[in-house]
């Protein structure tokens, strides 16, 4: 696919979208440039408008980065990750490059995003505060996409606490795992992205005074999703050991059961025994006699009756 790229900008009070070549050559307001599946080609268009570091191009055509802020002499560069949820697959990573200058944002991606998508929807509103209002309004809604995720996971694990006390299965530990890995990807991307946004606080060249606050508050629900997901991970440490003991538990109580019945068997393995010997003379009952096998197998009977008794009432078994 080829690289699309999309101007946006307010010329007399209007919303102009269009290509990177339709902005006046003299336009010196606020400008947004998005750039969708960037090649090396596209991101040089954008260059020769909007000179970007060598460095940060290179990041941009060399998917997956991990979160980060690179600050320059005429604008920064920040690296964003966008977490997704996946039906049946856990938690994926979008990534997406941002170059904040004075007047101009260029963001770099290769997937949709809603968060992305909403934020468009709404470029005049945002660009006409500035590029600085624009991108806090893309880390706003970027983050509170990662909400509904950490409580997704959260359901799944209270889900599979109550299924491992009622009856665990190697199933329900296989979706404990899947769960412990989307907990882990998030915990690598909310972490490293509070300290971009504690960056961007304090570009003074770049972040009116006015939009501080603002991304002070981003940075807070960072901290409260970090917060959020290092409970749930100790939540799912805790149900794996719900999951140990539960099957340590139901091991005991099989080999409990087959002690129980070891132990019946063995005074009739006994008596079995004895009356299997070639010596006759003398036992009892005689050998000659038509009840004797009768009165065996009723001994053994109540023998093994009264064991069973004994253990239950014992609470053996």
């Amino acid at each position: 696919m080829a690289a699309l790229i999309t101007a946006r900008w307010i010329a007399e009070g209007v919303l102009r979208s269009d290509g990177l070549d339709s902005i006046p050559a003299d336009f010196a307001g606020p400008v947004w440039i998005d750039v969708i599946e960037p090649d090396e080609e596209a991101l040089r268009a954008v260059s020769a408008r909007f000179p970007l570091p060598p460095l940060a191009i290179e990041d941009c055509v060399h998917f997956p980065q991990r979160p980060k802020l690179d600050g320059y002499h005429s604008q920064s560069f920040l690296i964003w990750l966008l977490p997704q949820m996946l039906i049946g697959d856990g938690v994926e990573s979008h990534e997406l490059d941002v170059f904040l200058g004075e007047e101009h944002l260029i963001t770099v991606h290769r997937a949709d995003s809603p968060a992305l998508d909403r934020i468009m929807a709404q470029a005049d509103a945002h660009l006409a505060r500035g590029v600085e209002w624009t991108l806090h309004a893309i880390l706003d809604a970027a983050v509170d996409e990662v909400f509904p995720i950490v409580e997704a996971l959260s359901d799944e694990l209270e889900q599979l606490q109550d299924l491992m006390i009622a009856d665990a299965r190697p199933e329900h530990l296989q979706r404990l795992y899947a769960a412990k890995r989307a907990l882990v990807r998030l915990h690598k991307v909310v972490n490293p992205e509070r300290d971009v946004v504690r960056g961007l606080a304090r570009l003074e060249a770049f972040v009116e005074p006015d939009a501080y606050m603002y991304f002070q508050d981003v940075g807070d629900h960072l901290a409260r999703l970090g917060d959020t997901i290092d409970t749930y991970r100790e939540v799912a440490n805790g149900t794996m050991d719900i999951y140990l003991s539960s099957q340590s538990n139901r091991m005991n109580g099989i080999m409990k059961q087959l002690t129980v019945v070891a132990t019946i068997f063995m005074p009739l393995t006994l008596i079995s025994g004895i009356y299997g010997m070639n010596v006759l003379k003398g036992m009892w009952p005689p050998a000659d006699a038509g009840w004797s096998f009768a009165a065996i197998m009723a001994a053994m009977a109540v023998i093994a009756v009264w064991m069973m008794l004994f253990f239950r009432r014992r609470d053996w078994w």
